[in-house]
Protein backbone atom coordinates (compact mmCIF):
# COMPACT_ATOMS: atom_id res chain seq x y z
CA UNK A 1 0.00 0.00 0.00
CA UNK A 2 1.61 3.62 -1.19
CA UNK A 3 2.08 5.64 1.79
CA UNK A 4 -0.04 8.31 3.34
CA UNK A 5 0.34 11.87 4.86
CA UNK A 6 -0.34 11.99 8.60
CA UNK A 7 -2.84 14.82 7.46
CA UNK A 8 -4.69 12.01 5.45
CA UNK A 9 -4.68 9.66 7.50
CA UNK A 10 -6.35 11.45 10.52
CA UNK A 11 -9.16 12.99 8.22
CA UNK A 12 -9.76 9.53 6.94
CA UNK A 13 -10.59 7.97 11.22
CA UNK A 14 -12.42 11.67 11.47
CA UNK A 15 -14.50 11.04 8.90
CA UNK A 16 -15.45 7.76 10.12
CA UNK A 17 -15.86 8.14 13.64
CA UNK A 18 -17.99 10.92 12.59
CA UNK A 19 -20.25 8.94 10.88
CA UNK A 20 -19.76 10.11 7.74
CA UNK A 21 -19.39 7.32 5.11
CA UNK A 22 -22.45 5.05 4.25
CA UNK A 23 -22.09 2.16 2.23
CA UNK A 24 -24.39 2.43 -0.42
CA UNK A 25 -24.05 -0.17 -2.82
CA UNK A 26 -22.18 -3.26 -2.62
CA UNK A 27 -21.73 -5.59 -6.21
CA UNK A 28 -20.25 -8.90 -7.04
CA UNK A 29 -17.62 -6.44 -9.20
CA UNK A 30 -17.69 -3.24 -6.85
CA UNK A 31 -18.49 -1.49 -3.89
CA UNK A 32 -20.02 2.16 -3.58
CA UNK A 33 -19.91 4.49 -0.58
CA UNK A 34 -20.43 8.02 0.07
CA UNK A 35 -18.35 10.20 2.10
CA UNK A 36 -19.33 14.06 3.60
CA UNK A 37 -16.56 15.39 2.95
CA UNK A 38 -16.32 19.08 4.39
CA UNK A 39 -18.02 21.26 1.84
CA UNK A 40 -19.64 18.22 -0.21
CA UNK A 41 -20.51 14.64 -0.54
CA UNK A 42 -17.74 12.30 -2.93
CA UNK A 43 -18.27 9.11 -4.38
CA UNK A 44 -16.04 6.62 -3.65
CA UNK A 45 -15.97 2.87 -5.35
CA UNK A 46 -13.94 0.08 -4.83
CA UNK A 47 -13.41 -2.50 -7.74
CA UNK A 48 -12.84 -5.50 -6.50
CA UNK A 49 -11.28 -7.38 -9.42
CA UNK A 50 -8.47 -4.82 -9.53
CA UNK A 51 -8.52 -4.12 -6.13
CA UNK A 52 -8.46 -0.32 -7.08
CA UNK A 53 -9.63 2.88 -5.05
CA UNK A 54 -11.47 5.59 -7.12
CA UNK A 55 -12.96 9.21 -5.52
CA UNK A 56 -14.53 12.09 -7.34
CA UNK A 57 -12.58 14.80 -4.97
CA UNK A 58 -10.32 16.69 -6.49
CA UNK A 59 -7.29 15.79 -4.52
CA UNK A 60 -7.34 12.06 -6.16
CA UNK A 61 -8.20 13.32 -9.18
CA UNK A 62 -5.19 15.20 -9.55
CA UNK A 63 -2.59 13.13 -7.54
CA UNK A 64 -3.76 9.70 -8.48
CA UNK A 65 -3.12 9.08 -5.07
CA UNK A 66 -5.63 7.98 -1.86
CA UNK A 67 -7.33 10.52 -0.22
CA UNK A 68 -8.81 11.05 3.15
CA UNK A 69 -12.11 9.86 1.59
CA UNK A 70 -10.86 6.31 0.57
CA UNK A 71 -9.03 5.76 3.35
CA UNK A 72 -12.39 6.41 5.82
CA UNK A 73 -14.26 3.86 3.23
CA UNK A 74 -11.07 1.51 3.92
CA UNK A 75 -11.01 2.02 7.71
CA UNK A 76 -15.07 1.33 7.33
CA UNK A 77 -14.94 -1.88 5.64
CA UNK A 78 -12.11 -3.07 7.25
CA UNK A 79 -9.33 -3.52 4.72
CA UNK A 80 -6.39 -1.79 6.48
Amino acid sequence: MEKLSKEIIEKGKLLLKSGKVTKDIDTNKRTYFSVEGESEKHSVIFEKGRKKWECDCKFNSLHHKKCSHILAAMLKEKLI
